[in-house]
């Protein structure tokens, strides 16, 4: 009985003892950055969420186990089967959209820099991804839209010119995003190229923020510091709200650079698809919460969604189109079945006439085409003499 005593005091004194350390080792642990830029959900309850991990230091964490995700709507556990892999593995096309300035303030290395990285942003899209450009002004102006690699004529980027309208930043971005919001390619990445300062929109920044909201596509955005950078704010906050990544470029040649390191943001992400239970289809809005919980790491990412109220269950959509297969297969079936019935009900069976080849009754002892149609006849032995 002592031995035992002894030996439960000695597992309270390690424990007391390990505390501090465990403690200390919780508390050192690696603080991630998880961003959700961007959740489709027009099969919900099948979604998809496109999540971005970073470390403090702000490099790009990959090769995470799919264990290490957990997952919650609105505050609350719910029951999701997950399937988590790289989006680079994916063959899923991206939508890619780039709005840059080219007011006057941007004369010179500003345009000339914008449209060198532009260049080389397009000389590395992959064969199935989808670029529109646009520039800044009242509203935003296509240079070309929804074009793959092998379709952009690069001239068109070149010849972009100084445009002295006023640069309306936040109807630019309105005018563009409800455009992007419509087309079918699902995955969508809006990207802006600007000093942030916006003359005279008819929008504010608050309607902005609230068309963003509505659509759920992630804005990333690039900073330039022309005359000053008392607007760059305005690209940071828009970023930030959607899930999208800001970067300043302290130098006007980083432009480059910038949208390079965006691209491999975009591509080196997470794709998260989930099949949620428990949360029916209301057409709401709700919050999916993504956190990686590691031994030396942790981080929580959220984003808002739409539950799609569909109408017809995807399920359902698909049993309709196979009972429809069906169907026509068993009408297919019956109508020969019924040709076969009918000939034989009229004596016609696999017996055909030896000259002309057409089918004949069983209790005809003449072949009544090569009596009354004689040209069949003539035909049929002409192509035996060839």
């Amino acid at each position: 009985m002592r031995g035992r005593t002894r030996y439960i005091c000695s597992i309270i004194l390690i424990l007391l003892f390990l505390e501090p350390f465990v403690a200390v080792s919780e508390e050192n642990r690696d603080e991630l950055s998880v961003r959700i830029d961007q959740i489709v959900s027009l099969d919900y309850p099948e979604i998809d969420a496109y999540v971005v991990v970073r470390n403090s230091e702000g490099k790009l964490v990959q090769g995470l186990a799919p264990g290490l995700f957990k997952y919650r709507i609105d505050s609350m556990e719910v029951n999701v089967k997950a399937d988590v892999a790289p989006f680079s593995l994916k063959e899923i096309p991206v939508d890619y959209t780039i709005l840059f300035s080219n007011s006057g303030i941007m004369e010179g290395e500003p345009l000339d820099f914008q449209k060198n990285a532009i260049l080389q942003f397009i000389d590395a899209m992959r064969p199935m991804d989808t670029l529109s450009l646009y520039t800044i002004g009242e509203e935003a102006t296509p240079v070309f839209e929804e074009l793959k690699k092998e379709s952009i004529d690069v001239a068109l980027v070149n010849e972009v010119t100084i445009n002295n309208a006023q640069p309306r930043v936040y109807d630019s971005i309105i005018n563009m995003v409800r455009k992007v919001s419509r087309r079918t390619i699902p995955r969508k990445v809006v990207i802006v190229i600007s000093d942030g300062r916006d003359q005279n929109s008819r929008f504010t920044k608050e309607q902005l923020a609230t068309v963003l909201s509505e659509t759920g596509l992630p804005l990333y955005s690039i900073g330039i510091r022309v005359l000053g950078s008392q607007s760059l704010s305005n690209l940071n906050e828009m970023s930030d709200m959607t899930g999208g990544t800001y970067l300043y470029s302290t130098k006007i040649a980083n432009i480059p650079d910038n949208l390079k390191a965006i691209t491999e943001i975009i591509n080196q992400c997470y794709m998260i698809s989930l099949r949620i239970r428990g949360v029916r289809s209301d057409g709401m809005p709700h919050y999916l919460e993504v956190t990686v919980d590691e031994r030396d790491s942790y981080g929580k990412g959220e984003k808002t969604f739409i539950a799609v109220r569909n109408p017809i269950p995807k399920w359902m959509k698909i049993l309709f189109v196979i009972l429809i297969v069906l169907v026509l297969l068993i009408c297919v079936v019956f109508w020969i079945l019924y040709r076969i019935r009918a000939r034989k009900l009229m004596g016609i069976t696999r017996r055909r006439c030896p000259d002309c080849g057409n089918r004949m009754k069983d209790s005809w002892d003449t072949c009544p085409f090569c009596k009354y149609l004689p040209n069949i006849k003539k035909k049929k032995r002409k192509g035996k003499d060839a």
